[in-house]
This record gives C-alpha cells, sequence and structure tokens, in this order.
C-alpha cells in the first residue's frame, strides 16, 4: 500500500471513530438537551418544523388548556351583494394563502415543545353555511365558535351564508395564533385584488414577500436567547406588582372558565375633544390620556394605587413586516402610579414617561416577562394583568373598511359575540367623529353586567371631568361615585 494510500485509509479510520464517539456523546445526553441541540444545530428547523414565536406559544399552551376556548378566534363578517363569484373567492383564498405561508401552518408537537409545520400549498374551499336553521347572526356564530384542531389543520377558515343569488355573508375566521388585528387588513386588501384578478382573467398584482412567518420566529428567538429583548428593564419594572382585586358579584372559580359578554362604550365628541387639548397641552396623546382616565376607573373600583394594565402593540418593528399576516403584536405592560393623591394632570405626566420607557423596551413577549418575574401558579385568574386597554387608533383600516370587492359590494358586519373573555375586564375602544365608541368585555363569571355598566358610567364620568379641569386630585375625582366599594 502506498504511503498516500495508507494517508487516506488513516484519515477515514479517525473520521469513523470520531463519528462513533460523537454518536455516543450525544445517546449518553438527557432528552432535553438533544433536542435543544438538535434545534440550534438546525437553527430552530427540525425537517420542516421551526420554532413558534413566544407569543404564539403562549396562545398554543392556553389552547391546550382549554381546546374548546374560543377567546381568541379573530371573525370578520362581511355582506357581499352583486353577482358572487365564489370559484373566484375561493382561488383568492387560495392564492394568498400560497403567498404566507402561516396559512398553510400547523401546530404539532416535536418532543416536549410545541413547533410549527408549514404544509405545501393547496385548494381552499369555502364552506358553505346554512341558514335555513337559523337566522343569520346565530349561523354566523356558530362558524365563528367552532374549535380549531391546531395539529390537524391550519388555524383558519371560510365560509359563505347565501341569502340570495345577489346576496350572501362571507365569514372569515382565524385564530390569533395566525393573525393579528394588522393582519386583516392585508388579508383584505390582498382578497380584494386577487378576486378582481380573477374577474378580469389576469395574475393579481401583489408585491412580493421577503420574509415568512418562522423567519420571524426564529429571529425572535435567537434575540431572546442573547439578551436583546430588555427582559431585566421589564423585571425590575414590574416586580412586587400586585394583582387587581375589582370587587366581585360571585365567587371567584378555582379554574378560570374564560366565560365573558360584552357592553357597548360611548363618550361624547365633545368631552373627548376636550380631552384630546389636555393630552396636547402636557405634550402627550389622547392614548395616553384614555389609559390614565381608565386606570383611574379601575383604581377606583378595587381601592388600589397599584396594579397592571396589559396594553396590545403592533410589534412590526422592521419594514417588512407590514405586508405579512402572522402574529406579531404583543402586550405592553402599564403599571398604574396613583399613589400620593395626584392631580389627573400629574397623573397624566407620569403615564406619559413611564408609556415613552415602556415604548423604548417593546419587543419583550409577556410570557418571557412572567417567566422572569416568576409570578406564583394561580389558575382562577389571568397572569399579571388582570386588565386591558387597547385604543385601535394605529392600525391600518383602509382596507378593513373597504366597501367594494371586485365588482361587489361591501357592508361590514358586526363580529358576533362568541360570549369569551381574555381577562377580567377590557376596555376596547375607538376614536371617531361620534367621539368614543367600542366595548367593554368582561368576565360573566365575576361580573353581572349592572357591574360592568357602572365600570362604563364611570371610565366616561373621569374623561369628562378630568378634561374639563386637570388639576382636580384623583380623591376629587372620585368622591361623586362610591358605588363600587359600597
Amino acid at each position: 500500500m502506498s504511503p498516500e494510500t495508507r494517508m487516506v485509509a488513516d484519515h477515514r479510520e479517525q473520521d469513523t471513530a470520531g463519528r462513533e464517539e460523537l454518536r455516543r456523546r450525544l445517546a449518553a445526553l438527557p432528552p432535553e438537551r438533544r433536542a435543544a441541540l438538535r434545534r440550534a444545530l438546525l437553527g430552530g428547523r427540525d425537517k420542516r418544523t421551526w420554532p413558534l414565536s413566544t407569543g404564539q406559544e403562549r396562545l398554543w399552551f392556553l389552547q391546550r388548556f382549554d381546546p374548546d376556548n374560543c377567546a381568541y378566534h379573530i371573525t370578520w363578517p362581511v355582506r357581499l351583494r352583486g353577482p358572487i363569484d365564489e370559484a373566484g373567492l375561493a382561488a383568492a383564498f387560495t392564492t394568498i394563502a400560497a403567498r404566507h405561508e402561516v396559512l398553510r401552518t400547523r401546530f404539532v408537537l416535536d418532543g416536549d415543545l410545541p413547533a410549527q409545520v408549514v404544509d405545501e400549498p393547496r385548494e381552499v374551499r369555502l364552506d358553505r353555511l346554512d341558514p335555513a336553521s337559523s337566522a343569520v347572526e346565530p349561523a354566523i356564530a356558530a362558524y365563528a365558535g367552532r374549535p380549531f384542531d391546531l395539529a390537524a389543520a391550519p388555524a383558519w377558515r371560510a365560509g359563505l351564508l347565501r341569502l340570495a343569488a345577489d346576496d350572501a355573508v362571507l365569514c372569515i375566521v382565524l385564530h390569533h395564533i395566525v393573525v393579528d388585528n394588522w393582519s386583516l387588513d392585508v388579508l383584505m386588501r390582498e382578497l380584494g385584488e386577487c378576486y378582481r384578478a380573477h374577474r378580469e382573467g389576469r395574475p393579481p398584482q401583489l408585491e412580493d414577500l421577503t420574509t415568512q412567518y418562522r423567519d420571524h420566529a426564529v429571529t425572535e428567538r435567537r434575540r431572546a436567547e442573547a439578551g436583546r429583548d430588555h427582559l431585566d428593564y421589564w423585571v425590575e419594572r414590574l416586580a412586587g406588582a400586585p394583582p387587581l382585586d375589582l370587587p366581585l358579584d360571585r365567587p371567584r372559580p378555582a379554574r378560570w372558565t374564560g366565560r365573558g359578554a360584552k357592553i357597548g362604550v360611548a363618550v361624547p365628541d365633545a368631552e373627548v375633544a376636550r380631552l384630546e387639548l389636555l393630552a396636547r397641552a402636557y405634550r402627550a396623546t389622547l392614548f395616553m390620556a384614555l389609559l390614565a382616565a381608565w386606570q383611574v376607573t379601575l383604581g377606583t373600583a378595587a381601592g388600589q394605587d397599584d396594579f397592571c394594565v396589559g396594553v396590545p402593540v403592533a410589534g412590526r418593528d422592521r419594514p417588512e413586516l407590514a405586508q405579512l399576516i402572522g402574529y406579531f403584536s404583543t402586550t405592553l405592560v402599564a403599571r398604574a402610579e396613583l399613589s400620593g393623591d395626584p392631580t389627573f394632570g400629574e397623573l397624566l405626566r407620569r403615564t406619559r414617561i413611564s408609556t415613552l420607557k415602556a415604548l423604548a423596551h417593546a419587543g419583550t413577549s409577556l410570557d418571557r416577562i412572567l417567566g422572569g418575574l416568576r409570578l406564583p401558579r394561580d389558575l382562577s385568574r389571568p397572569p399579571l394583568c388582570q386588565a386591558m386597554f387597547n385604543l385601535t387608533h394605529n392600525l391600518p383600516t383602509g382596507d378593513l373598511l373597504r366597501t367594494e370587492l371586485g365588482d361587489l359590494a361591501v357592508q361590514l358586519c358586526p363580529p358576533p359575540d362568541l360570549g369569551r373573555a381574555r381577562v377580567e375586564v377590557s376596555l376596547d375602544v375607538y376614536r371617531g367623529p361620534e367621539g368614543i365608541g367600542g366595548s367593554l368585555e368582561y368576565a360573566t363569571d365575576l361580573f353581572d353586567a349592572a357591574h360592568a355598566y357602572r365600570l362604563v358610567d364611570e371610565f366616561a364620568r373621569v374623561v369628562t371631568r378630568a378634561g374639563a379641569d386637570p388639576n382636580l386630585r384623583l380623591s376629587e375625582l372620585r368622591a361623586a361615585d362610591r358605588k363600587f366599594r359600597s
């Protein structure tokens, strides 16, 4: 055997021995270490699986906790009038699902951890809703409330409820694990273009997508592992925050059920305009002023100066994410600072400063914060934030509120109330020409409707009185109404 041949043979023997030693060492690792190493080597990918974003992971665990819970279903029903082309609608959805991988994603267990599986593009078919056995609204609610099996199929569906040859309701239902409210505008924009293109016999004109949601999930995980997501700030900021203990109308169940209801919220334009002027004078926004008013309302009801309110934010911090359908929204935690009986103006100043700091440290998922705080386990209530506040002022709505879809006229339908609540009380409002509108969602296990109406009335009263006189102290704002604590 020549020296060169011997050298090659020696290298092969060493390589074989090295591989056997590596296999032996890998086999000796605990299963969780092997899974972590596999994910690290493959960048989060195992064959066709990908990690969930931290927000998705929380929703996945909530679904496992209660598979029938429809609190995280996002429903968008629209009335269509005109020559409705069912094949064209189905083709439009097929094109959109082919573009956006998240609409072809299932959520499975990979070892002991949830993972995303992206299926190949396939034809989308519309469900047919039958209104014969019930009225339109109950038929839509039943369709929207049907649970998703996240492992078996993509977490969305679309159905058509025919009312006449030229009249139907298109009902789109998506689990929050694959979309946020921003995504609805993207979806309706692409639906309009794809349907129009089908009717005109041409390819749709859509911007190329430079990334997919699974790439975002991997990037988010790597940022968190590298400690670049501001976790330390939030742990320090929220350490020791007590739960919000609103007075209850009935004993708290041992386990959170998510049963809920909604009532309307309305504050006249003149009252809101005064609060807007006040906010500008303090270099604040209407959002900050309304958040402060909601915190005063909750503090009055609970008799507390310190508690947390969750605030949804878009979470799309890179330009390329603006065109994607997916779950990017996250929750900022606003800790109330009502101590010392400040004037409303002083509270607004505090709220402005804390909000700006929170936005500067955005990007940390609520699950990461909860893990960092190591809160005691309590199955009877949502962790950390028992209340939420949302002002839908910065979301795109140009296509969401469209009045045409190709050659069809579009009329918005009110989304159904599915009888669910994500937290104990959640105020979701918008600023319109008539003032503030929206809804209060509340847990029916804890509160009667009368209690919810009192909260809404108190919120409107705080907005009115604070806007008229920012020098009123919180004790003066509260003095006129002690109903909550009687």
